[in-house]
């Protein structure tokens, strides 16, 4: 069995946009790789 790490592999999972729309990492996954990065506010 291959080991895979926590770092690398996100679970899938689903955010509402800005306009209250809902999108999934599998809709982004359907279009090719995707780079996922969150970035602290600084508000």
């Amino acid at each position: 069995m291959p080991h895979t790490s926590p770092l690398t592999t996100a679970p899938p999972f689903e955010l509402p946009t800005q306009k209250g729309d809902r999108r999934s990492l599998a809709d982004f996954l359907s279009r090719g790789p995707v780079l996922l990065a969150f970035h602290r506010g600084t508000w």
